[in-house]
């Protein structure tokens, strides 16, 4: 975890927020194929946990006032904020045995992200009409959650190594 100034941490989070709230309309056609989840893992991996919670939160709250504001939202927020704390537990167990997570280790983990999204959203339609409708809703649900874990995949492993680079650079020059 990289410590940084307040105004880089607001700067860093506007920037990324703005990438995700972008690829996030851009790409609205394509069902569950962004880069969200993979720049909030990058994030939480490099910036800590707290940085992954806020820029979740903005992520969220803005790209839904553009895509639809519901009672789904708190459910993208609960989803992000525990694949936050996931990834922390992760980064915490190799700072334990003193070495990083390997790109393969990574990208396999975001791609289990992808489903882990999907049931910790699908659990909305638990509260609004129970195990009846949550069952429905969720194994309906289950290939757009493949195409969430497939592009959480790809986009990890080309964001990954590009992004940590940059910003481990851009650190040092702080």
């Amino acid at each position: 975890m990289t410590k940084l100034s307040k105004v880089q941490e607001i700067s860093l989070i506007g920037i990324l927020a703005a990438v995700n709230i972008a690829s996030r309309i851009a790409l609205q056609a394509l069902p569950n194929f962004k880069p969200v989840t993979s720049i909030i893992i990058i994030s939480v991996m490099i910036f800590g946990l707290a940085f992954g919670i806020k820029l979740t939160i903005v992520t969220t709250v803005v790209s839904n006032v553009f895509l639809g504001m519901g009672t789904w939202t708190f459910f993208q927020i609960f989803a992000w904020i525990i694949i936050c704390l996931l990834t922390e537990i992760i980064v915490d167990f190799y700072k334990k045995i003193k070495t990083d997570p390997s790109l393969l280790v990574m990208s396999i983990f975001a791609f289990f992200m992808g489903y882990v999204f999907g049931f910790i959203v699908s659990l909305e339609q638990l509260m609004i009409g129970g195990p009846g409708l949550f069952f429905a809703y969720y194994t309906t649900g289950i290939l757009f959650d493949t195409f969430h874990a497939v592009g959480n995949l790809c986009f990890y492993l080309v964001c990954a190594p590009i992004s940590m680079k940059i910003f481990m650079k851009e650190i040092k020059v702080f």
